[in-house]
């Protein structure tokens, strides 16, 4: 499969996978939640964009020699040995003495190395060889799902994954807590420490997926988890999955579950209780366990809002349920009937 016709399937398979988060809150404690998300999720933005900007050319270490590039190759003490070649489409460089070299698909440091061992071997002694990339070939890039600006980018240079997601503009209000990057089959496995990152299942076959959390990202700042991104990576970031809201709420439906996301505040983004007929301490909660039961989750709102029970944090797929209270209700339809029969009265008076 070529470069092209791979970041095209794997964003057209992306997008239908993508999910949808629930609409704008109304009611005032719906809104506190809303403002508080998007502060935070501002907050994560600002620091995508002035990490990324801090980031930029660190990774250039990690960059690896392609086609079309223009090395800048020199020998310490060697005059006529310095040359500036261009990387063909083999991947190959000619230099003096040496002949052909393969050189795409290392670093420049390991592209020292090799050219240092070749000139060591049979014409000079602990040669020094230096490597500067004069111009970088230009880098097809795809970014997709939960961002501002999703689409190809086309990249001269090293790029690291907070100066794409920085140049995407950033996390859009539904993204979720995880950023993908899935590379094509037969490119390099990363170098960076893995331990920090998960290597999910991959993509297609020979191909390499890696997980990696949104807020260790931010955390870690222009470190380890900050990936070098490389020619054919496809960056996603998943939107958030859902929970349920159901029951005597003003505006049940789906809400995005992000990091911690407890029950009050899922509540709030469904609208707030109906207050005239909610029984908040009856709630409960849905959750499929590991063997695929049913499970319900006592969630006592009027306790939790006082402090004396704790905030349960929900999962995707949780169907939170605020039953009406029976006396409520009772009360709420003699006093619509008495309404009515009235209404009725008047209407008939001579």
């Amino acid at each position: 499969m070529n470069l092209c016709k791979w970041l095209v399937v794997t964003m057209v398979v992306l997008s239908l996978a993508a999910g949808c988060a629930a609409s704008a809150p109304m009611s005032p404690e719906q809104a506190l939640t809303r403002m508080d998300a998007q502060a935070k999720k501002k907050d994560l933005n600002e620091q995508i964009f002035n990490l990324g900007a801090r980031s930029a050319l660190k990774g250039s270490q990690d960059y690896q020699v392609g086609p079309e590039d223009l090395l800048e190759v020199s020998v310490y003490g060697e005059t006529d040995l310095q040359r500036a070649v261009r990387v063909n489409g083999q991947g190959m460089i000619s230099l003096p003495l040496v002949g052909a070299v393969k050189v795409a698909g290392l670093t420049p440091a390991q592209a020292e190395s090799k050219l240092a061992e070749l000139y060591g071997a049979r014409y000079l002694k602990d040669p020094q060889v230096a490597i500067f990339v004069k111009e970088y070939r230009h880098q097809r890039v795809a970014l997709t799902g939960a961002l501002k600006t999703p689409g190809f980018y086309e990249l001269i240079g090293p790029r690291s994954l907070l100066e794409m997601l920085a140049m995407a503009g950033g996390l859009d209000d539904k993204a979720g807590d995880k950023v993908q990057i899935i590379r094509p089959p037969g490119t390099p496995k990363a170098t960076q420490d893995m331990q920090l990152a998960d290597s999910s299942k991959p993509f297609e076959p020979n191909s390499e997926t890696i997980v990696i959390d949104m807020r260790q990202l931010l955390k870690d700042g222009t470190g380890k988890l900050n990936f070098a991104i490389r020619q054919g990576d496809v960056i996603n970031v998943p939107f958030a999955g859902n929970a349920y809201v159901l029951g005597s709420v003003n505006k049940p439906g789906n809400v995005p579950v992000k990091k911690d996301l407890t029950v009050t505040q899922a509540v709030a983004m469904a609208g707030g209780t109906v207050s005239a007929l909610a029984n908040p301490s009856g709630t409960t909660i849905l959750r499929m366990d590991e063997q695929g039961q049913a499970v319900k989750i006592p969630a006592n709102l009027s306790r939790i809002v006082k402090n004396q029970d704790p905030d349960i944090i929900l999962k995707e797929q949780d169907v939170v349920f605020v039953p009406e209270s029976a006396v409520r209700k009772l009360l709420m339809d003699v006093r619509t009937f008495i309404g009515g029969g009235m209404s009725v009265g008047y209407a008939v008076a001579p």
